[in-house]
């Protein structure tokens, strides 16, 4: 059986369940695949995303908030031991949707630790104590390990997903700027500048220029001034 008819055997049964097509998301087939059949299980598994910006990593995790209600959505560098605490027991979410867990500290990403490991939660404060048992998977993303703790990394599946190549990485232009109505050619220009002038692999910099721009001639002079820009950052970080 060929990967495309595993999957759509696959998001048949977990569209029943309200899973996720991620019909958003250009390619990855396998990590689509990876991803449903661990929103079907019926014990928890957790899975890390890692790979550079610009590779979708954040398109699966908002994916599976918007399709599954039992979801719970934070962002590393904005979380705190407290509120992550908090948010589970007065949501007690059957998914965990971190995204940048590199940039969660390491005091935090100890308190997901225990949840991953037990399964029990708790909070010991000086006028009140409260535990709970949730059995809850992790979905994660990351740009790198490094900044991981490592008894916290082995409890996840990690999937690494490579850049994508021109012709992918104009498809998703399509579709992104599509949404707010950018005509094809000029995205077509815009996606194979940003890809060969200012060497970026992220759709936020095809978005950025788009933003800027009102016809196919205000593109080089768009893509000029960012370049030059980035060329600054650069020389002065």
């Amino acid at each position: 059986m060929s990967l495309k008819q595993v999957l759509n055997s696959v998001w048949n049964k977990s569209y029943r369940n309200g899973t996720c097509k991620f019909q958003e998301i250009v390619g990855r087939d396998d990590i689509k695949l990876i991803l449903n059949k661990a929103l079907l299980s019926v014990r928890p598994i957790h899975i890390l995303l890692v790979g550079e910006p610009g590779c979708a990593k954040t398109l699966f995790l908002t994916e599976i908030m918007r399709r599954v209600k039992t979801s719970l959505f934070v962002v590393g560098s904005n979380t705190t031991k407290a509120g992550l605490v908090n948010q589970l027991f007065e949501r007690r979410p059957k998914f965990v949707l971190i995204d940048e867990l590199e940039k969660m500290n390491k005091t935090d990403q100890m308190s997901l630790l225990h949840l991953m490991e037990t399964g029990i939660i708790s909070e010991i404060k000086i006028n009140k104590t409260r535990q709970i048992e949730l059995a809850s998977w992790v979905f994660a993303t990351a740009n790198s390990y490094e900044k991981i703790i490592q008894p916290l990394l082995s409890r996840f599946t990690i999937l690494e997903m490579p850049e994508y190549n021109l012709e992918e990485f104009t498809e998703i232009a399509l579709i992104r700027l599509a949404k707010v109505n950018v005509d094809k050619c000029i995205t077509r220009v815009i996606a194979e500048r940003v890809w060969n002038e200012l060497g970026s692999r992220d759709i936020r910099d095809v978005i950025k220029v788009a933003r800027l721009t009102d016809t196919i001639q205000d593109v080089p002079f768009v893509i000029k001034m960012l370049s030059r820009q980035n060329k600054r950052i650069g020389a002065n970080g």
